[in-house]
């Protein structure tokens, strides 16, 4: 063991945490990460890169019309794609490292709980739940966020056992950090207080976490206030599917897979039956913190969707899943033969692979996005000097025209027949185009165009049809993808 992992500072019970904390960190990025290229982009990454493309007078100024609770990530992904591109290698790549992050730091706190073998079993657990392997092929903030709410409550316990006034002030700023990157992490602050409760109930303890408290609520108003006044922008929720057993109670940890769900339910049933055991063998705080950690956040968010919603949907509890895991470490851990708990572990592990597998399918992005496959056809069969036509006329989530946005190397040297504008500045995802219509001076020139439309038919790509047939095009090849299909069409004269 190297020296300086034997210096009083560092108590026993961490000694060699650290590196065996990195290397899991290292393991868990990698998984994460693999498969990364392999989904199309959905809207919500798409809508990722357009902000972080952003200039900062651009990003400050889109962020007064929308995503302002995603400022602080978007801020970070602009730095990001500036060093290392815009692919779906490179965006995912971040929230792999997030993971990572996460996991480092899972293996760090459950050490400081119940020692480095219950930190292992919570990290390993961690880095294979269907949502955490979701979160690291998502270019969202759902894996950043994660990683900090644990490095959250390992401030909030450091401070709780120091009480030391820089250990608070560095509990505060992490906290504060938590909640400008997702608004919703602040609910974390529930199992915070269950975690103090039983394990710190000095008053001077409570009191020194309740004035950071209160400087975290005020430091984070103009973000509360910028939400509120923005919410409308999640009234896409209402469209969602019900909350039932479901959607709060699978979906939130384990994604869809159905298979780990009966694993797990069996799980915390033999827990439930040895929680005085459980309780003996670890103490009231890991369990509280667990608990809490998994469930608070969930409760409260139902809470308010039933009172202000909608508001809900799974996937804003990822940062709950940390707590989750560290919940079934106590439940696998409770069992006195090592070689089964480690069986359980494989078991979770195992249980969570064709789940695993299914995330990083082609179609595997909400609705079976296909915008990567419509990209690589048109880039695949295209010529420099044709032009293209992408449908603008569907929802904001599934429409042909986020391609270019999202893949816009896919579409260097041809010509973008319809567009106009971008709006993004103002807070509008949706490019501004011209209607077929309309479209007659900017078809003389064009021998060749390629139109990307919806399977079903819309207006919009029924009126492109008539003018390209008024102009002389006829329909040459067809390439019918997931979701979409992609046209090719020339002048009759140069078939």
């Amino acid at each position: 063991m190297p020296a300086t992992l034997r210096t009083p500072f560092i108590p026993r019970v961490l000694r060699g945490v650290p590196a065996l904390a990195v290397l899991l960190g290292l393991v868990a990025a990698g998984i994460s990460w693999i498969g990364s290229a392999i989904p199309s982009f959905w809207f919500d990454e798409i809508a990722t890169l357009m902000a972080a493309r952003l200039d900062g007078p651009g990003l400050w100024q889109f962020l007064q019309h929308k995503d302002a609770v995603h400022g602080l990530y978007y801020a970070l992904i602009h730095f990001w794609i500036q060093a290392f591109g815009d692919s779906q290698v490179a965006l995912r790549g971040f929230s792999a490292l997030a993971v990572g992050l996460g996991t480092a730091g899972l293996m760090v706190l459950g050490a400081k709980l119940a020692g480095p073998r219950f930190g292992v079993i919570a990290a390993l657990i961690y880095l294979v739940l269907p949502r955490t392997t979701f979160m690291g092929i998502e270019g969202r903030s759902y894996a950043l966020g994660a990683a900090l709410v644990v490095w959250g409550v390992i401030a909030l316990i450091s401070a709780a056992r120091r009480n030391t006034w820089w250990s608070w002030a560095l509990y505060t700023v992490v906290t504060i950090v938590t909640i400008y990157l997702f608004m919703y992490a602040g609910l974390i602050l529930a199992a915070h207080l269950a975690y103090l409760l039983f394990a710190h109930r000095d008053r001077r303890t409570l009191l020194r976490w309740g004035i950071a408290v209160l400087i975290v609520l005020v430091a984070v108003i103009p973000l509360v206030r910028a939400g509120y006044g923005q919410r409308g922008q999640i009234a896409w929720l209402s469209g969602q599917p019900i909350v039932n057993a479901w959607t709060t109670l699978v979906e939130p940890w384990l994604d869809g897979s159905w298979l780990l769900a009966i694993l797990v339910i069996v799980l915390l049933v033999i827990a439930g039956r040895r929680l005085p055991q459980i309780l003996a063998r670890f103490g009231t705080p890991p369990v509280a913190l667990a608990a809490a950690w998994a469930f608070a956040p969930l409760i409260l968010m139902l809470i308010a969707n039933s009172l202000f919603g909608p508001l809900y949907t799974s996937r804003y509890m990822s940062f709950t899943t940390p707590g989750f895991a560290l919940l079934l470490a106590l439940a696998v851990s409770v069992f006195s033969r090592r070689w089964l708990v480690w069986a359980l572990v494989a078991a979770i592990a195992l249980a969570s692979l064709p789940t695993y597998l299914a995330q990083r399918g082609p179609y595997a992005k909400q609705n079976g996005s296909d915008f990567l496959q419509t990209a690589q056809t048109i880039a695949e069969h295209a010529s420099p000097g044709d032009a293209f036509f992408l449908q603008n006329d569907r929802t904001t989530t599934i429409r042909p025209r986020l391609t270019v946005d999202g893949y816009p190397a896919a579409f260097a040297g041809l010509d973008d027949i319809a567009f106009v504008r971008s709006d993004i500045e103002r807070g509008i995802f949706n490019d501004v185009t011209l209607p077929p219509r309309k479209l007659g001076k900017r078809l003389e020139h064009v021998e060749r165009i390629w139109v990307a439309a919806a399977l079903r038919t819309t207006p919009e790509i029924t009126e492109m049809k008539r003018e390209l047939a008024r102009h002389g095009f006829v329909e040459r090849e067809r390439y019918p993808l997931g979701r979409t299909v992609v046209t090719e069409y020339v002048r009759e004269e140069t078939r």
